[in-house]
């Protein structure tokens, strides 16, 4: 899938050479935290771009050019930061049993748990709220986790054939 080409790059690059870093040096184990530091961002990036374009491609099913254009420019200035509230508060915004929908697969999974992980490392590194605690190891497991989250939002769109 497109969206995941940038990342999977991103991803084997660093895995190339942290598979070399030596775990018990502290120096080297900084540079595998200034690395996943840059990815979680990455990905994060990635994410909330494919939703929103998600989103304005479901928004320009009902065929009403300005109504379309209306709700591009609202999901532009409002939709940053894609933490799962946001992403209910989107679907619900389109119809209740959207939310629903997505809610019931999505809700204390382990797609939920990943997506929530990554969204607090995101914060950790541009916010500075709090710690960045995550290992590659552990982000490439989160990662693979939240890709979960991202085709339910695209079936509950009906949009599944995207790609």
């Amino acid at each position: 899938m497109i969206i995941y080409q940038r990342i999977e790059a991103a991803l084997e690059t660093c895995e190339n050479h942290i598979v070399n870093l030596d775990q018990t040096n502290m120096a080297d184990k900084e540079l595998e935290t200034y690395l996943v530091s840059g990815l979680v961002v990455l990905i994060i990036s990635e994410y909330e771009e494919y939703l929103e374009s998600l989103f304005i491609k479901r928004a320009e099913k009902c065929g009403d050019t300005h109504a379309s254009n209306y709700i591009k420019i609202a999901l532009s200035q409002k939709f940053r930061s894609p933490d799962l509230k946001k992403i209910n508060e989107t679907l619900k915004r389109f119809d209740s049993s959207y939310k629903e929908e997505f809610s019931s697969e999505i809700e204390n999974s382990p797609s939920h748990a990943a997506w929530d992980s990554l969204m607090k490392a995101r914060h950790a590194v541009v916010h500075k709220k709090g710690s960045l605690n995550l290992t590659f190891r552990e982000l490439k497991i989160n990662y693979s986790l939240t890709k979960e989250i991202i085709k339910r939002v695209e079936t509950v769109l009906g949009l599944e054939n995207n790609n």
